[in-house]
């Protein structure tokens, strides 16, 4: 793995540990520990560091280190002895693997959205890991930094060996007007937002998924909805989303409400008071659509502290809703997607590349699919949504 600096996020082997809801504590641990034997840190029957040591590296509790070697205890990787230690059983528990499939990672996350965006793609790394393995690929993840020759990163040696069947990055860069694939090149797929630079690149619908929230709004009646925008994405993943929200309500006639999204965008993540006394001022707002299921969480919960009723009162969904109950007792409406798909198109077009030896060009979009909640109703009429 490469050299690099991490704000000030603690580091278990060398690999940041992100204090993330995207990500629990146990899987990160789990993955690092998972890589670090594909790549050979230790031999069959070499001691690993005792729990203890990896629970101050990562400055956490015992008990996700202990999850996380019990986890790799059961898959065959290591065994416990008693008041010995952790050692290495298998470095192949499921027996001689196809291969090795590389994943790369932004090294330097700048601020806390940067930051947040790395817990994202290290949920995603996480079921990319588990994904190859069930069908026995190992995973090497790498962390690029920004002066890295990125026209050189699918070079055999540059960064990965010839082992490495495929790349998979989670940054955009210029590939450059490359025709063939040559044979010192691995293939590489983009997987992260579409970018023109950057092909091919396999990404979910983002403004196709919100143009079918806010449709399905408007179909409940809907005549006055907010976008709510998230501060943890990219100015251009907002804007993305922004485009499907908007190209909803200008088929349906009815009015833009940009300057809110605008507004969204300055309250924070965490931020539930700014939130409540940003509901307040919308006295004509009977819809929220929130671009992520934090977004959608914190305004429920501003609704609540203010007395209103979900969805009685007025109606919230959001994109990539937790389907796990809200504290009103309702589970979201919105719209989800499917990174195990989104994986699954990657391996498949990394597989044509290898036989092809060719550069596939483009973007594949990937559909989103609806999620029914319970906090979508049509508008009560006559109601004024928020009590002044």
């Amino acid at each position: 793995m490469t050299d690099f600096w991490l704000m000030d996020a603690p580091r278990l082997l060398g690999h940041p540990i992100v204090r993330s809801s995207q990500i629990l504590l146990v899987d990160q641990i789990h993955d690092i520990l998972c890589e670090e034997i594909h790549a050979g840190r230790w031999a069959i029957g070499e001691k690993l560091p005792s729990m203890m040591t990896m629970a101050n590296q990562c400055q956490v509790s015992r008990m996700p280190v202990q999850q996380a070697i019990e986890q790799l205890g059961a898959e065959g990787y290591v065994r416990q002895e008693n008041r010995s230690g952790i050692y290495l059983e298998s470095i192949t528990p499921k027996g001689q693997p196809l291969g090795v499939m590389g994943i790369v990672l932004h090294s330097n996350p700048k601020n806390e959205r940067e930051l947040e965006h790395l817990g994202y793609e290290q949920m995603l790394v996480h079921r990319f890991m588990k994904f190859a393995a069930d069908r026995n690929y190992q995973t090497r993840v790498v962390y690029a930094a920004e002066d890295q020759d990125w026209s050189e990163l699918n070079r055999v040696g540059a960064i990965f060996d010839k082992d490495v069947k495929g790349i998979v990055s989670l940054v955009p860069f210029a590939r450059g007007d490359i025709g063939g694939l040559d044979e010192d090149r691995i293939p590489l797929v983009f997987w992260c937002e579409p970018d023109h630079r950057s092909a091919p690149c396999v990404a979910s619908d983002y403004e196709m998924a919100f143009y079918h929230l806010t449709c399905d709004l408007i179909e409940r009646g809907h005549q006055q909805i907010a976008p709510f925008a998230w501060p943890g994405y990219t100015a251009e993943l907002n804007r993305t989303f922004f485009r499907g929200y908007r190209r909803a309500i200008v088929e349906a006639g009815l009015p833009i409400r940009e300057d809110l999204y605008d507004q969204t965008l300055e309250i924070g993540k965490r931020d539930t008071l700014a939130c409540q006394s940003f509901i307040k001022e919308q006295s004509d707002i009977t819809a929220y659509a929130c671009m992520f299921h934090e977004r959608g969480d914190q305004v429920t919960q501003a609704l609540t502290a203010l007395g209103m009723r979900i969805p009685g009162q007025i109606s919230v969904a959001c994109a990539s809703p937790d389907q796990s109950a809200l504290s009103v007792g309702l589970k979201m409406s919105g719209v989800g997607f499917s990174p195990e798909k989104e994986i699954e198109m990657c391996f498949d077009l990394l597989r044509q590349q290898n036989l092809s030896r060719e550069w596939s060009i483009g973007t594949v979009l990937l559909s989103p699919f609806s999620i029914k909640g319970g906090t979508i109703a049509a508008p009560q009429s006559g109601q004024v949504p928020v009590a002044q």
